[in-house]
């Protein structure tokens, strides 16, 4: 003969607040005969009555079944801030690495840090940690590694941009001697690349940024515009 699975129940935040003012009301003494009359499994109000000053203080929603708080704890306990940092970069156009994240723990929480590093076999151990939990966190919100793709539009829209902007820059640097204004396509300058790839959010689309190949040497100083 197979027997039927006990079917649970299920006790929303509603019922246990209910139950337990219903419990104080009635001055019962006897709990296991309170639970009884209200189809509780013993158990279970035994489980309430360790956490009544829990359950009667939550302020969550009284249709949820459970008090919060589940799940593992995070790593990172500046996330939001961390978060905040990384879309403020992405909405300035600025490129997003581990790097960046990393230096900005340094500067804002060299505490957590230093804690984070020292419970690690060694140094090297440690950052290489911190980096991949870094990259688990940049996952975890949606952000992942980009890299600039093709431009898919027209020829003739290129060209009209490429004009555009070459008015607008001789324009705006007139005053300068021509022997200054160098072509970067053709003659040899030496500048920091910026990265092959960035960390970007999923969806977001907020890289502007146009690159061209033209630079202006002023005092010494090759400015990429």
């Amino acid at each position: 003969m197979v027997t039927a699975k006990r079917q649970q129940q299920r006790y929303t935040n509603r019922d246990r607040k209910a139950l337990l003012a219903r419990f104080h009301a009635s001055g019962c003494v006897n709990e296991k005969q309170f639970s009884r009359e209200n189809n509780v499994k013993y158990q279970t109000w035994q489980g309430w009555r360790k956490k009544e000053q829990q359950i009667t203080s939550s302020k969550r929603h009284s249709r949820k079944a459970t008090l919060g708080g589940q799940g593992r704890k995070p790593m990172i306990p500046f996330a939001a801030d961390l978060l905040y940092y990384m879309r403020e970069r992405r909405s300035n156009n600025k490129y997003v690495r581990v790097f960046h994240l990393m230096q900005w723990i340094r500067r804002h929480k060299n505490d957590w840090l230093v804690a984070y590093i020292a419970a690690k076999k060694s140094e090297e151990v440690g950052f290489e940690s911190l980096r991949c939990l870094l990259l688990r966190f940049c996952a975890r919100n949606r952000f992942t590694h980009r890299k600039p793709c093709v431009s898919k539009l027209s020829q003739v829209v290129l060209d009209s941009v490429w004009l555009g902007y070459a008015a607008h820059f001789h324009t705006k640097y007139a005053d300068y001697p021509k022997s200054t204004i160098l072509n970067a396509d053709e003659t040899g300058l030496y500048f920091d690349m910026p990265p092959g790839s960035t960390l970007a959010e999923i969806g977001n689309r907020r890289w502007h940024t146009t690159h061209t190949d033209v630079g202006v040497v002023t005092q010494r100083k090759v400015v990429q515009k």
